[in-house]
């Protein structure tokens, strides 16, 4: 037996969204299923449902999740179903290495955790945590990574930053194929974060699902 775990309520960690994303809509499976990849960057790990997903189609998956919560959550998942090959970092992806706010919106919606300041409307009081960052240069270097044949990239309302930032045009090449999504309110053009990926040489589709997720394949 296998088991998901999350911290109640269950209507807040939105899980019926992301199994239909896995499972129904198979965003993924046409670009992993069947290909004997090597290596994943789950980036927005969560409490890792597509890290287990992910397991089961590479040789290895490097989860970031900076939360705390979700953190414990994966971990604990990870290790109930025996999973091995995936490894969990408790940071943040960045622009810029080290401690940062993590907001968490007042409409409970456990999987929009951000550092991007869009996410709290405006409002003060949202609460918060601090967690730590580290840059993709930084990621590729800790982890001595090589190659990537798939980037998954969901940090709530940062893709663009990461995307034209200078650590991702020089590690481009090394990266086969991303599946990322734009936030609208987050307040930037959805086609700049098209434009980032086109101009680092990639070939863009969008994915059939009700998240607005683009699927990069390097030309």
């Amino acid at each position: 037996m296998h088991g998901i775990f999350f911290k109640p309520p269950l209507q807040n960690n939105y899980l019926g969204h992301q199994i239909k994303e896995i499972y129904f809509d198979r965003v993924y499976a046409s670009l992993i299923e069947g290909k004997g990849l090597k290596t994943c960057l789950d980036v927005g790990g969560n409490i890792g449902m597509t890290s287990y997903y992910f397991s089961h189609h590479f040789e290895q998956v490097i989860t970031l999740e900076p939360s705390a919560e979700h953190f414990k959550v994966l971990t604990e998942m990870l290790a109930y179903n025996k999973i091995e090959n995936v490894k969990a970092i408790n940071k943040a992806l960045f622009i810029k290495e080290g401690e940062y706010p993590l907001f968490h919106p007042l409409n409970e919606n456990k999987t929009m955790y951000s550092l991007h300041t869009g996410v709290i409307g405006g409002n003060p009081n949202t609460p918060s945590e601090k967690v730590q960052t580290i840059t993709l240069r930084g990621l590729f270097e800790q982890e001595k990574i090589d190659e990537v044949d798939l980037l998954k990239l969901d940090i709530e309302g940062s893709e663009v930053e990461i995307f034209s930032h200078s650590d991702f045009k020089e590690l481009a090449p090394k990266i086969k194929m991303i599946v990322t999504e734009s936030h609208n309110w987050s307040g930037r053009n959805p086609n700049q974060l098209i434009d980032a990926l086109k101009m680092a040489g990639y070939k863009i589709e969008k994915a059939a699902a009700e998240a607005n997720l683009v699927i990069a394949v390097r030309q």
